[in-house]
C-alpha cells in the first residue's frame, strides 16, 4: 500500500510538472534542429530575414567567461566593494538567459537589452515589462539591465550561418539607425514566440530603419536541459564518429 501511495505521488508531480511546462510555453521533449529545420521553423515565426544564424554557444560563453574575468579583476584592483561582485555576476547569469532581445545603435553600442527571466505573468509571457516597448528606443528600469558590458560585434562573433554561408560580420550589415538581435528557440516556444510578435510590431511601427538578426540557440537550449548520462553518450558517440 505504501508502495502504491509513493508511486501515485510520484505520477502526480509528473504530471505536475508536465502540465506547468506546457502552461508556461516550455518543451518537456524538444527535438534536436537540423539547419533546415531552424530555416522552417523560421518560417513558422515568420522570421523573414536574410541575417538569421545560430549562436556557437560554446564560443559565447568562452567569450562571456573571459568578459566577467576582465570585469572582476578591475573591480578587484579597484577595491570595491562586494555589493558590486554581486550586481555582475547577477549580469553574467542575464547574458546567458536563453531568450533575449538586445538592441545597438548605429555604431554597435548596446542601448536596451531584455531576458526571459524579468518577463512577468510567465505564464502569458508578456515582454512587456513595466511597458519598456510602448517607446522606442524601449526602456525598462532595472539596474542590471541597464548595464551593458559589450557590443554588436562581440554577439556577431559568437555565431555561425545556416547552411554554410558566409559568417555574418558587421561589415555585412546595412547601414541602419538600429540593429536589434532576437535570440530565440523552440524550446522555450511561447516566450520566443512572444517575444518576436512584439519586436516585430514595435520596429514595424517606428520612424527608425532597424535592421533585425535572428539568432536561434534552440540545440544549445536542449543540451542545457539533458541529464548528465545523456549528455555523456552523445560525447562518446561524437567521438566514435
Amino acid at each position: 500500500m505504501k508502495r502504491s501511495f509513493i508511486g501515485a505521488m510520484l505520477l502526480t508531480v509528473i504530471l505536475s510538472i508536465q502540465s506547468w511546462a506546457i502552461l508556461l510555453g516550455v518543451d518537456k521533449k524538444p527535438k534536436w534542429y537540423s539547419d533546415n529545420q531552424i530555416i522552417d521553423q523560421s518560417k513558422k515565426h515568420q522570421i523573414q530575414s536574410e541575417y538569421s544564424v545560430t549562436l556557437d554557444t560554446i564560443r559565447y560563453k568562452a567569450k562571456l567567461r573571459e568578459l566577467y574575468a576582465e570585469i572582476f579583476q578591475q573591480l578587484r584592483n579597484s577595491n570595491v566593494d562586494s555589493s558590486e561582485y554581486k550586481k555582475q555576476k547577477g549580469i553574467f547569469k542575464d547574458d546567458s538567459q536563453p531568450v533575449q532581445f538586445r538592441l545597438f545603435d548605429t555604431k554597435g553600442n548596446e542601448v536596451f537589452k531584455i531576458v526571459n527571466c524579468y518577463v512577468d505573468k510567465p505564464i502569458t509571457a508578456d515582454w512587456n515589462v513595466n511597458g519598456c516597448f510602448d517607446s522606442f528606443p524601449p526602456y525598462i528600469n532595472e539596474p542590471n539591465l541597464n548595464i551593458h558590458n559589450y557590443n554588436l560585434e562581440f554577439l556577431l562573433a559568437c555565431t555561425n550561418p545556416l547552411n554554410d554561408s558566409k559568417p555574418l560580420t558587421r561589415e555585412m550589415l546595412p547601414s541602419a539607425d538600429y540593429y536589434g538581435v532576437i535570440i530565440w528557440n523552440d524550446v522555450y516556444h511561447k516566450y520566443s514566440k512572444n517575444l518576436i510578435k512584439i519586436v516585430q510590431k514595435r520596429i514595424s511601427s517606428v520612424n527608425k530603419s532597424v535592421v533585425l538578426i535572428y539568432v536561434n540557440n534552440h540545440n544549445a537550449a536542449i543540451w542545457s536541459l539533458t541529464d548528465t548520462e545523456t549528455k555523456q553518450k552523445i560525447k562518446e558517440e561524437l567521438k566514435a564518429k
